[in-house]
């Protein structure tokens, strides 16, 4: 773990029992994830400044593919998209479900249509913070989903199911019985990676390049590179970061990810 600590976007309050009881931990969360109406007409349409768009797509994750990159993240979409769209996660984040909620099927859609390229980088220093190893556990078999072909689809079930953010609930066994969510995923090979904790230095290594990437929370986003701060509207809804989206798409270098922060290059081997 990084000698500064990471903290999440959501107060937390650690109990360590034993001869002594203590209760530290809370941390603001910078970037606002509501899903709120303001984009919509009376007839709760999107709506923007060049008119009506239309609704976003519901698509199947398990037709997206992923891979491995060179520096360790895992690439949802095609290589070839023109934007990049970079999450960073810890699977116990709570914070990161509701991104994954709100804002996950406009990236699947746009993932989809080869509009955008979505980098995940996996991050799980909440086992620090709340003790236990399931950010770890959850990273190792998201991990062990890729070589299988069905990340972006058990990526969605690990969220959707998450356990409360003190509860240590992503042991090997519960992360197995929620791969049966995802047809095709069990089998011989994914469930020894699961229960060996094979990619646990991949694990490490990720989270060694969450920790240099200059990134202190998650969940963090960055289009084409660039960190949309806590003050930009895209991260308010998904309406506002498909404008923003659409803006790359229409004039690369336009939009208000120009705004945000350059995060320094992380290597996870």
């Amino acid at each position: 773990m990084s000698a500064n600590p990471r903290t999440n976007r959501t107060p937390v309050i650690l109990a360590v029992v034993g001869v002594l009881v203590a209760a530290v931990l809370a941390a603001v969360l910078g970037v606002v994830l509501t899903t709120g109406d303001d984009d919509k007409d009376d007839a709760g349409e999107n709506k923007s400044a060049t008119g009506p768009k239309s609704a976003i797509r519901v698509v199947d994750p398990a037709t997206l593919p992923a891979a491995v990159q060179p520096d360790g993240v895992i690439r949802v979409g095609s290589a070839s998209a023109p934007v990049t769209v970079t999450v960073f996660e810890d699977f116990r984040c709570p914070f990161c479900k509701r991104f994954e909620t709100g804002f996950g099927p406009l990236l699947a859609d746009y993932a989809e249509a080869g509009k955008i390229k979505v980098d995940y980088h996996i991050a799980s220093f909440l086992d620090g913070k709340l003790g236990g190893t399931g950010s770890v556990k959850a990273a190792n078999a998201a991990r062990c989903s890729v070589d299988a072909g069905k990340f972006a689809a058990y990526h969605t079930v690990l969220f959707t199911n998450q356990p409360e953010e003190s509860e240590d609930g992503y042991t090997a066994a519960r992360l197995l019985e929620l791969a049966d969510q995802v047809p095709g995923l069990r089998g011989e090979a994914f469930d020894t990676c699961v229960n060996t904790d094979a990619n646990a230095a991949w694990v490490s290594a990720a989270e060694t390049a969450f920790e240099s990437s200059g990134v202190s929370a998650t969940p963090a986003i960055a289009v084409d590179g660039k960190i949309l701060d806590s003050g930009n509207s895209a991260m308010r809804s998904p309406d506002n970061l498909r404008e923003l989206l659409d803006q790359r798409l229409e004039n690369p270098g336009s939009g208000k990810a120009a705004l945000g922060e350059e995060p320094q290059a992380p290597s996870a081997g």
